[in-house]
């Protein structure tokens, strides 16, 4: 047989183990006086914090940006020292009344490291952007952290060793146990925050002291990520005791089972792949996305993140950037003509539309010098002579509020020099009208 029947007995045997002395009367209320401390002291931290705002203080510039900073570590270090207060006059009290506090001891120790735990968030978000920070807070650190309390709360509660050892499954004559992949679980996931944190590392430092484009430094950055995070997947399952024997034969037999429905993904795929390679589409780059223009956010291995002008973001599958034609406004350059029509009335002179529109044209600070801006005279309509005025700009994410811009400046010349911008309007001839006796 492959593929043994999971071993819950030993599983069984460990949690009967660790029930047997929490039903304990000396553990339960220990417990309890724990549960207890740590809730008296979030009301207390409460109270305090209704109570105490940041001080308003008048201090010099040198001195004004430490004490914000101050401020902020004291805030994060309010809870856990009030529980540290709490917990340590419990078991003073519990001590004084001849009752045991070994529970209370260790509790307290977790809450030193809790306290130093918070020392070291406050510090993060007293000197760093704290979207960053908080972004690894909860992806990492806490993380972390848990693991932690966990791994101290089981090696006091029970053998540690021994738990780590209990075997849940056997696959090709490679026990699997709860300690490697606990090992291999905890250590992917380091890994993956690790690389995450590298790359935003090496990505500041690109950026602020060379002149390597951002975008492109952000693929390069991106795809060897994902190839480092290929040989962490690699690293694991050696830790988890599968040969490439034994990897070979479990995909060979879910390929076929799950191969139809991961198509789009590994097509995705390796679209992403190939995007990073030939730097087709990078972040900040305009493009058109189901006909609306978009700004390229982030590129990822499955799928591309763009946000429209309205501050949407889409996700879209890497696949469609290389099955479909995709219009980009920043492929060479991100210099781009924007053509705005005007009509007048059959009143105006023309040279003297042509002037005043080139003239407002090169106004506009955000108008280009070098391509110069064109008039053209597109013809004759219907209750207008049609113009068109041609602009470049160096940057299309613009466009429609240097539009508006321009719109507002030519109404502005045009009423200044009594240039009338006509209007659709129709001439009813009436040949004969019928009696009045036939209606």
């Amino acid at each position: 047989m492959f593929v043994d029947e999971l071993n819950l007995t030993s599983l069984y045997d460990f949690f009967t183990k660790i029930l047997i002395f929490l039903d304990r009367p000396t553990v339960r209320f220990q417990l309890v006086v724990i549960l207890f401390s740590i809730l008296l002291a979030w009301v207390l931290e409460k109270v305090v914090e209704a109570r105490i705002r940041k001080p308003q203080l008048r201090l010099p510039n040198s001195l004004e940006s430490h004490a914000s900073r101050l401020f902020v570590v004291l805030n994060y270090l309010r809870f856990p020292s009030l529980s540290l207060i709490v917990l340590w006059i419990n078991r003073h009290i519990l001590i004084f009344q001849g009752s045991l506090t070994g529970l209370l001891v260790e509790a307290e120790t977790l809450f030193w490291v809790w306290f130093f735990f918070r020392i070291f968030l406050g510090l993060l978000y007293a000197f760093f952007d704290q979207e960053v920070i908080r972004l690894y807070h909860y992806r990492f650190y806490s993380p972390l952290f848990v693991i932690y309390v966990v791994i101290k709360i089981l090696s006091y509660l029970t053998n540690l060793e021994a738990f780590k050892n209990i075997t849940l499954i056997s696959i090709f004559a490679n026990t699997l146990t709860i300690g490697s992949l606990f090992n291999a679980i905890v250590g992917l996931y380091i890994w993956i925050g690790f690389l995450s944190g590298i790359q935003d590392l090496i990505y500041l430092l690109i950026t602020k002291r060379t002149k390597v484009q951002p975008a492109m430094a952000e693929a390069v950055l991106a795809s060897s990520r994902y190839i480092l995070i290929i040989i962490g997947i690699i690293v694991v399952l050696s830790e988890l005791g599968l040969n490439t024997t034994t990897v070979a034969a479990i995909t060979g037999g879910l390929s076929v089972g799950v191969g139809f429905s991961l198509q789009e993904i590994m097509s995705n795929f390796i679209s992403g792949i190939l995007l990073f390679i030939e730097g087709a589409l990078k972040p900040g780059d305009v493009v058109e996305v189901d006909g609306e223009m978009t700004v390229v956010k982030r590129l990822s291995i499955r799928a591309t993140t763009v946000q429209t002008f309205n501050h949407v973001e889409k996700i879209v599958p890497n696949q469609k950037f290389l099955t479909s034609s995709v219009v980009t406004y920043t492929g060479s350059d991100r210099i781009c003509r924007n053509l705005i029509p005007v009509g007048v009335s059959y009143k105006s002179e023309p040279d003297a539309v042509i002037e005043i529109l080139l003239k407002v044209a090169k106004e506009n600070p955000n108008v280009l010098k070098k391509p110069k801006p064109v008039v053209f005279f597109i013809g004759f309509g219907d209750s207008s002579i049609n113009f068109e005025l041609s602009i470049w700009l160096d940057n299309p994410v613009y466009h429609k509020q240097i539009t508006s811009e321009i719109n507002q400046a030519i109404w502005r010349a045009f009423a200044a020099n009594n240039i009338e911008i006509p209007f659709p309007q129709r001439d009813l001839h009436i040949r004969d009208i019928a009696p009045r006796d036939k209606f």
